[in-house]
């Protein structure tokens, strides 16, 4: 089923297909239905087409209760994939130390930081620079590990 809004119509169900005029009128004129829609879609894809409408049009609250209801869902979904690619990341780093049989301690300097931060990194607390998970690659090419 498409949403029909009045002077809108979306050939998808799918908001980060739609024109930002249908994201307008979904906010402004749609039912809660259409905004679970709109939060499902921006949970799937925080920094997305339909997120990045909402984000201005939130911004010119406009829409007392709903703004402030997708703004919170949208500071939640991007801190949840933001914390999730930490732990991704930390993981593979992980991954590649013990997959060398080495200690924090012996793998650290092989990339170029402490082992306070290497632990920091494996536990998803902190994410790791590009210069990091670069090093991090390198050596696993170079070890043929994982």
């Amino acid at each position: 089923m498409t949403p029909r809004f009045r002077n809108v119509d979306v050939a998808s169900p799918d908001p980060d297909q739609w024109p930002f005029e249908a994201v307008l009128a979904a906010i402004e004129r749609g039912t809660l239905s259409d905004w679970r829609v709109i939060a499902a879609t921006i949970r799937a894809n925080p920094w997305g087409p339909c997120a990045r409408a909402v984000e201005t049009i939130t911004g010119w609250n406009e829409n007392y209760g709903v703004d402030r209801l997708l703004e919170g869902i949208i500071e939640k979904a991007r801190h949840d994939a933001d914390a999730e690619s930490r732990r991704e990341y930390g993981a593979r780093i992980r991954t590649v130390r013990t997959s060398l049989g080495m200690t924090m301690r012996e793998f650290a300097p092989l990339i170029g930081t402490s082992a306070a931060r290497l632990a920091s990194y494996e536990s998803g607390k902190v994410a790791p620079t590009a210069n990091i998970l670069g090093r991090v690659d390198r050596l696993q090419r170079t070890h043929r590990v994982g």
